[in-house]
């Protein structure tokens, strides 16, 4: 195998890995933002607070979360904010004020910002990656070919997966939720009561909702890359 032909092949596999981690990233960045939640508080059928925080008070509180694991700040940006006191519970509900997140809380939410931290890092090195990358074959056609192939196994590939995902997260949610959990978090961190302030403003549907969103903005551009290819495979020949 000669030099340009390993490099072909090399492309091909590196293409294939890094558009399913490029649509993986881009969409949970969509996901992740004041838009979806927004979109999620206002749909019909979205499940109300059994404690009381009404659909006004998750629009006001919700983005705070969302805010904090995009931004440079330190937790202290969470744990300086209070509900009032018709919003509060427990031993908190006869005072003014009190924290809107628990101590158990915030130190999730810490655990959260730094895997998110980490995980657009990488996407930023991918980016820079992929733009080395385009400058380097933009004058050689069968490089290009390389990595249209390599689309077109990555879209493969990434179908095949989220679909086996789909079909277990249908069958065995629960497990899956807490699979995905324990994969990324120390055993008992995250866990929350249900009048906990995270599961009032998050309940496990947005996160149902959200995995379906994902699936959808990951398989929708593999499912183009499929067609395309379709289409103009006789002329990568």
């Amino acid at each position: 195998m000669n030099h340009s032909a390993r490099i072909a092949r090399l492309l091909v596999v590196g293409a294939a890995l890094a558009f399913p981690a490029f649509l993986l990233l881009g969409a949970l960045r969509l996901v992740l933002s004041h838009e979806f939640l927004r979109y999620e508080y206002t749909r019909p059928g979205f499940p109300a607070d059994p404690y009381g925080l009404t659909r006004e008070d998750r629009l006001a509180l919700g983005f705070y979360a969302i805010d904090y694991l995009l931004n440079g700040e330190t937790i202290e940006f969470l744990s300086s904010l209070t509900l009032t006191a018709d919003q509060c519970l427990g031993g908190h509900k006869n005072e003014d004020t009190c924290p809107m997140f628990s101590k158990a809380a915030l130190g999730h939410m810490e655990d959260v910002k730094y895997i998110t931290n980490l995980t657009f890092a990488f996407g930023l090195g991918l980016a820079i990656a992929a733009c080395a990358t385009v400058i380097f074959v933009r004058r050689s056609a069968t490089y290009r070919r390389a990595i249209l192939r390599g689309l077109h196994l990555g879209s493969v590939l990434t179908l095949a997966v989220l679909a086996s995902l789909a079909v277990v997260a249908a069958a065995t949610w629960n497990r899956a939720f807490d699979a995905f959990h324990e994969l990324f978090f120390a055993a008992g961190t995250w866990r929350f009561p249900f009048s906990d302030t995270l599961i009032r403003l998050y309940p496990e549907r947005l996160f149902v909702d959200a995995a379906i969103a994902i699936i959808v903005l990951v398989a929708t551009p593999c499912l183009l890359v499929l067609l395309l290819y379709a289409r103009t495979s006789n002329k990568l020949q």
